[in-house]
């Protein structure tokens, strides 16, 4: 599953990945394009951290990363 979040910002960021992530079924992954510095390196790892998900962050180009989140 994708979600573009491009143009928001926190706290609109991470509450756009928990509404994707609870129609996302076990096993699959969210794939979170997102150009706001403070989700992309700090609240959305947090949030997966928490929730105890995996997350992995990379830098795609300047300002605009792609986050990979996968659901045990």
């Amino acid at each position: 599953m994708n979600l573009d979040i491009t143009g928001k910002v926190c706290p609109f960021c991470v509450l756009s990945v928990d509404k994707a992530l609870k129609t996302l079924p076990a096993g699959e992954s969210l794939v979170v394009l997102c150009d706001h510095a403070p989700a992309a390196t700090a609240s959305i790892p947090e949030y997966c951290d928490i929730k105890k998900l995996n997350c992995a962050v990379n830098l795609k180009e300047s300002g605009l990363w792609e986050i990979t989140i996968s659901k045990n």
